[in-house]
């Protein structure tokens, strides 16, 4: 059963890999054959197994050899754990947001940023469907501010951490903050890059601080 979940996990995994791909494209996401974004040849169904394709073409196109992204494997893959992780009683709310998580951390990866309608579009959901804390609206205001002047940190971060608000306390989230800094600044001095992906950093530290409580 455990493998089960793994594998309608990594299904989903391709699902979120392809509303990155797709969104604010003309194509749809519900309908329309995949196909490579090189030669633009449809892919055949067995070319689109979650990770064993990914795995048997190197991450290339099985026709014109155009190199993937390695990102859409991780995606599928942890998607996969995610998913397997129900198995052994993850609840709910911090499944879901996990798994909004690794949609907007790929999108953040790609463009360094993710669509705000998808952002205020889980905003809402979590407003309608689960309670509310006052430390929420705090987090909800600085996108709101941000969102119009220049702080140094945009309002999809603070959307995201919006979203956190609702499974972790006010000290959990200072702490994966702070976390989520460490690994970026470790991230910036490696690749000795400019720009920084934020939300795939702070999902990590999520992660962590959400299984501390589990270490004996």
């Amino acid at each position: 059963m455990l493998i089960f979940y793994f594998i309608i996990g990594t299904i989903f995994g391709s699902f979120l890999g392809l509303v990155s791909e797709r969104w604010d494209t003309e194509a749809s996401i519900i309908f329309g054959r995949s196909q490579c974004s090189s030669c633009q040849k449809v892919l055949k169904w067995w070319q689109l197994l979650p990770l064993i394709s990914q795995f048997i073409f190197k991450s290339r196109c099985a026709f014109c050899g155009e190199k993937f992204s390695y990102s859409y494997f991780i995606l599928e893959f942890l998607t996969g754990i995610l998913f397997g992780a129900l198995w052994f009683d993850l609840d709910l709310l911090h499944f879901l947001t996990l798994f909004i998580s690794l949609l907007l951390s790929k999108f953040d990866i790609d463009t360094y940023s993710y669509p705000l309608n998808i952002g205020l579009g889980f905003t809402a959901c979590f407003f309608i469907f689960f309670p509310i804390s006052p430390i929420s609206y705090f987090w909800l205001g600085l996108a709101c501010v941000s969102f119009f002047i220049n702080i140094g940190i945009g309002a999809g971060d603070f959307l995201w951490l919006f979203l956190v608000s609702f499974s972790v306390s006010l000290e959990e989230i200072l702490l994966l903050i702070q976390l989520a800094c460490m690994f970026g600044l470790c991230f910036l001095l490696i690749k000795k890059r400019k720009k920084l992906p934020f939300i795939p950093f702070l999902s990590f530290a999520y992660l962590i601080v959400i299984l501390l409580p589990q270490i004996p």
